[in-house]
């Protein structure tokens, strides 16, 4: 792939879509991601937390992006 990259932790990131490393496991069900940021978000399926709040109404969500989805309808 000739994708370029300015930071060498770029680059080591986008290398495991290449080789299918995944070194972030879930200690809960033993999945593994390539991204340490997936592997948090994850883990919210097991605990259930849900850190993003609706400014408007309350509706907490596990991601960010479901928040912003969400957002739109008010």
């Amino acid at each position: 792939c000739d994708r370029r990259f300015s930071r060498s932790d770029e680059l080591t990131r986008h290398l495991r879509i290449h080789t299918g490393h995944k070194p972030f496991q879930c200690r809960i069900c033993m999945r593994s991601f390539s991204r340490s940021d997936h592997l948090t978000t994850h883990i919210r399926t097991h605990t259930g937390e849900k850190p993003f709040a609706c400014e408007f109404c309350g509706r907490k969500f596990a991601r960010s992006d479901e928040r912003k989805r969400h957002a739109k309808i008010h």
